[in-house]
């Protein structure tokens, strides 16, 4: 999964008022134009496949003070559960390997892919495939597949409490950014909608639910 990442130049929030309007207006006419595959609500740099069991979507949308605009990415609590598993199986595997098996573990390495017939220059690189090493304390599992393993066994055994919110970020270089977790099977216009409807009533600001979520065993 990737997911956007703006905060290198100066925050929106701290914008002047005139340029945070300006950018306003051209994202409500650019939500107008788009409002035959969005819905009129929000955009999108991403195509709203509602065929695709999809987990996750980045989108923009309008605040209500016509000086905001919200750039969200929105997320099935399910994707919010796996992700922290992952976070934690990475950290404890790499705890489990020594500097130098980490260093070597996640090398990369390039060699020459195509030279110029006449000069011999080298035009382009191709990464170095490495056989995966398999590792003693892994019970012979390579990195990857001791990954895996702790990422189940974390879900299943000891899952992190994961609960719907909204938070915000003020760091984005274009808008507010906002974070959202949903309890939804999976992310389609409908969902969005009610989101953004909710997010509105709730004042727009930041939110977290009093009650966790409740996750199906698979």
């Amino acid at each position: 999964m990737t997911r956007r990442f703006n905060k290198k130049r100066r925050p929106f929030i701290s914008l002047p008022q005139h340029k945070r309007g300006d950018a306003f207006i051209k994202m409500k006419g650019k939500i107008k134009h788009e409002a035959a595959q969005y819905g009129g609500m929000f955009t999108s740099p991403s195509i709203l496949d509602e065929s695709r069991d999809s987990q996750w979507m980045d989108i923009y949308f309008l605040g209500l003070d016509k000086f905001t605009i919200w750039n969200a990415t929105i997320i099935t609590a399910r994707l919010a559960l796996e992700d922290a598993a992952h976070d934690l199986a990475f950290t404890h595997t790499e705890e489990m390997l020594t500097a130098d098996e980490l260093e070597s573990e996640f090398k990369t390495e390039f060699v020459p892919a195509d030279r110029c017939s006449k000069t011999g220059k080298i035009l382009t690189y191709r990464m170095l495939e490495r056989e995966k090493k398999r590792y003693d304390q892994f019970g012979g599992l390579t990195f990857l597949e001791q990954l895996d393993k702790l990422e189940a066994q974390i879900i299943a055994e000891t899952p992190t409490t994961i609960y719907e919110f909204f938070q915000t970020d003020l760091s984005y270089s274009y808008g507010i950014g906002l974070n959202i977790v949903v309890d939804v099977e999976t992310i389609n216009r409908t969902v969005i909608e009610q989101t953004i409807i909710k997010f509105r009533e709730l004042g727009e600001q930041n939110w977290q639910a009093v009650i966790p979520v409740t996750f199906k065993v698979k």
